[in-house]
């Protein structure tokens, strides 16, 4: 495949989560000023759904310069229900799987004007991932135990909290697309009107 093709794969899937970061931000708006009721817990569904396809187009990110492997890992998401057994097996394919959130800060060095360097400030990180993922099935499955209100105004937070660790982790980012050193660097542009943009370079061994 050539760079073209795997650059053009790594925008499509961060289209789509753009494009599910902001249905789940429009949940979360709503959802702040809707009570515990039948229509806020059919919302509150939708945003944890928004949140499972985020951390799983996330997943196939890390692999899409190679087709026949982002094929296997689509079938072993929709069996596998644990998101720690689905990111072991991407860690064994590609030890870089999860994103790093970094930032562009001048360069001290003569001729190059910025340097990458990573982000200190609080965002989602693959335990982070973890932890929303398996929480989110709670809310995807029909259940014979109802939510109280405090755990509904929990739940509402949670998202809201999720919401802004993806959006700083895929601000300015950078993953390993192959588990071989072919990285892509990029930005969401959730906030802007276009988009997402990536650029990427191959790191020699």
């Amino acid at each position: 495949m050539t760079q073209e093709f795997e650059v053009r794969d790594a925008v499509e899937y961060l289209i789509l989560i753009k494009a599910h970061m902001l249905s789940l931000e429009a949940y979360s708006t709503q959802l702040a000023k809707t009570p515990l009721c039948s229509a806020g817990l059919v919302s509150l569904r939708q945003a944890h759904l928004d949140l499972r396809m985020i951390i799983e187009e996330l997943m196939l990110l890390s692999v899409s310069a190679h087709r026949d492997v982002g094929e296997a890992i689509s079938k072993n998401l929709q069996k596998n229900y644990s998101a720690t057994q689905k990111m072991k097996l991407l860690e064994k394919i590609n030890p870089r799987f999860f994103p790093e959130a970094i930032r562009v800060v001048p360069s001290k060095e003569t001729g190059i004007e910025g340097q990458f360097v990573s982000v200190e400030e609080d965002h989602l990180s693959r335990i982070k991932a973890e932890d929303f993922y398996n929480k989110s099935g709670n809310f995807l499955h029909a259940s014979y135990k109802t939510l109280t209100e405090q755990e509904f105004e929990q739940a509402k937070e949670e998202l809201a909290d999720f919401f802004i660790l993806a959006a700083r982790l895929m601000h300015t980012f950078e993953v390993d697309i192959s588990g071989k050193g072919w990285l892509i660097a990029g930005h969401l542009n959730l906030e802007e009107a276009q988009f997402p943009v990536v650029f990427s370079a191959r790191v020699e061994k």
